[in-house]
């Protein structure tokens, strides 16, 4: 991947972007008594309405699942994050299981460079390729182990069948750059930089609560309309 002054200028920005972002919302407010497996407290805060559409129009979203989907997931993750993998294969599996569920995902990198260089691989993916291709680039790159960088990512790409050279042209441009900074500073603003963090029917859960967990959550949302019904 051709890393030019700018392009690394870019990255750096879109790596740091939202730590100043302004009004920060408050992750204390409107929690539910959600627990995980263990009985362990799981962080969780009500997100606007607004603001979880706003997440989910963003330019490098991908959705895939259930057309149709009575409840839609959203995940906030960076291509580094090991609790981000765990969670992705507890994912699948629960797509397999629940036909009418959807998972809509934002790569909003936060854990330096190389996973700002593989979101914008993966953001030309997705725009070169369409939903099928960015679902299996994301399901690819979270079995992946060690550092999963823009070489990598671009790797990857390629054995998915598409062209090296248009993914990488597409990735090096200033608009890629744009939409990846624009998904972290939203990410910070609403304080799910933590990755991966989860919206869910105006709810963020921060961190992998693990999968038994998120089916509950998931079916009480069906039930009442809330994370958890009291």
């Amino acid at each position: 991947m051709r890393l030019t002054r700018r392009l690394a200028a870019l990255s750096s920005l879109a790596a740091v972007a939202g730590l100043a972002a302004p009004q920060a919302l408050r992750a204390q407010e409107g929690w539910y008594p959600l627990k995980d497996a263990t009985g362990r407290p799981i962080q969780n805060f009500r997100l606007p309405i607004e603001l979880q559409t706003e997440i989910m129009a963003l330019e490098n979203a991908v959705t895939f699942g259930a057309r149709l989907a009575d409840v839609t997931i959203i995940e906030v993750f960076d291509s580094n994050c090991p609790y981000c993998r765990v969670a992705a294969r507890d994912v699948t599996q629960m797509l397999a299981r629940d036909r009418e569920l959807a998972v809509t995902i934002i790569n909003a990198p936060s854990l330096g460079l190389p996973s700002v260089l593989a979101a914008r691989v993966e953001y030309a993916v997705k725009v070169l390729g369409g939903v099928d291709k960015a679902r299996a680039f994301h399901e690819a790159s979270m079995r992946a182990r060690g550092l999963f960088d823009g070489l990598r990512a671009l790797d990857l790409a390629t054995d998915l069948g598409l062209d090296r050279k248009a993914v990488e042209d597409l990735a090096d441009r200033p608009e890629s750059g744009r939409v990846v900074a624009q998904a972290v500073r939203l990410a910070n603003a609403s304080n799910l930089a933590a990755t991966p963090s989860w919206l869910i029917a105006g709810t963020a859960v921060i961190g992998w609560p693990g999968r038994p967990a998120m089916e509950a959550i998931v079916g009480s949302i069906r039930d009442c309309d809330k994370p958890v019904c009291t």
